[in-house]
């Protein structure tokens, strides 16, 4: 998967994510652009709004258009201002790939060092209309480690060797956070102007 990874530039995809915040439960879809280093475009699906993040831009802050009677105003955010951050786990920061893969990375490699994973299924099954790897794992912390969560269950896209979807539970079993990656587009050829508030398909 890091090597798959290492060779985009960009991708587009349809995401959703499902994020429990103090025991309730928020369920959202968007669509998303994104290129590397950090670019990304978002443009919710059930509501209007749209966000525009690009790292060593609108001085590192995020543009954000709502609809309504406030349509007219930008708004301009750090990505852990609490106005970004309300009913949200992560910052806009951490989207993407790249950030499932580094909790991976992280969990995996300390996990299988200290012995303190166990593999509860690995197996193919349909994720999403499309073939797929499963993994699914539960961590078992000693000595005061801590990881990202105590049992994740992964899906791996076959063709993309991509985790298009992620999903973990804390240690009583209760979801708290689950993202999806569909209708995947890997290095379509996304431009500066799909990360540009002047572009004119968006509003900001």
């Amino acid at each position: 998967m890091e090597s798959r990874y290492a060779l985009l530039t960009d991708y587009s995809a349809i995401f959703r994510k499902q994020e429990r915040i103090k025991n309730k439960v928020y369920d959202e879809q968007l669509i998303i652009k994104f290129q590397k280093p950090l670019k990304i475009y978002m443009k919710w699906i059930d509501i209007d709004r749209e966000a525009l993040y690009v790292e060593g831009e609108y001085n590192n802050k995020i543009l954000v258009h709502r609809g309504g009677l406030l349509g007219f105003k930008i708004w301009k955010f750090n990505p852990w201002d609490s106005a970004p951050m309300l009913n949200n786990r992560h910052p806009v920061t951490d989207i993407g790939f790249g950030f499932i893969l580094g909790i991976m990375h992280k969990d995996f490699n300390m996990a299988e060092q200290h012995d303190e994973m166990e593999i509860i299924r690995m197996n193919d099954e349909s994720f999403e209309g499309r073939p797929s790897t499963v993994i699914e794992a539960k961590f078992t912390p000693h000595d005061g480690r801590q990881y990202y969560t105590s049992r994740l269950v992964c899906h791996i896209d076959k063709e993309f060797m991509l985790p298009v979807g992620i999903s973990c539970y804390d240690e009583k079993g209760v979801l708290q956070e689950m993202y999806i990656y569909k209708d995947v587009k890997l290095n379509p050829g996304l431009t500066d102007l799909d990360f540009s508030k002047d572009n004119k398909e968006y509003h900001f």
